[in-house]
């Protein structure tokens, strides 16, 4: 992730320089920008992003007893495996189509592009099932690392 971020910083500065200072703008650096974008948001979510470290809605379900979590927190993840497991076959069209496109500057094939989803989606259902399956076995994302105390959330005001 840090060597794509680097990448794309160094395209970024070189259109704004060649850009705004020599008045010549570069087409390949915002193919570049857009691409390692696209790859850094899937990679990451998929391989460098912890489970804990996603953005979560959940002051309602802090306040659910945990039974209930555990039965929502296996229920969603199964959910959105089959969702994902869904989609494989449209996907897999979408990319194989794409091999006839290739990007204006660099000249890329765009199923190269997009591939990644792919792997995304096997990424996402792999720690779908083990958030599911750890949800079955009483251990829940937020455990180890929950920001709500949960003995003082559950003792209520009992001072």
């Amino acid at each position: 992730m840090v060597a794509l971020m680097a990448i794309m910083f160094t395209a970024f500065i070189a259109q704004v320089v060649f850009r705004y200072v020599l008045n010549l703008p570069l087409a390949w650096s915002d193919e570049i920008c857009n691409f390692i974008w696209l790859w850094g948001i899937l990679w990451g979510a998929s391989f460098v992003m912890k489970n804990h470290e996603d953005i979560r809605f959940d002051m309602l379900y802090n306040l659910m007893p945990r039974p209930l979590k555990r039965s929502l927190t296996t229920l969603s993840s199964v959910a959105i495996v089959l969702l994902l497991l869904a989609s494989l076959p449209a996907t897999w069209s979408f990319i194989d189509f794409m091999k006839v496109e290739k990007s204006a500057a660099l000249g890329i094939p765009m199923n190269w592009v997009f591939g990644l989803y792919l792997v995304f989606i096997l990424a996402m259902c792999i720690r779908h099932l083990d958030i599911a399956f750890n949800a079955l076995r009483n251990r829940l994302t937020e455990d180890e690392h929950s920001l709500i105390d949960q003995d003082l959330l559950n003792s209520g005001n009992k001072s």
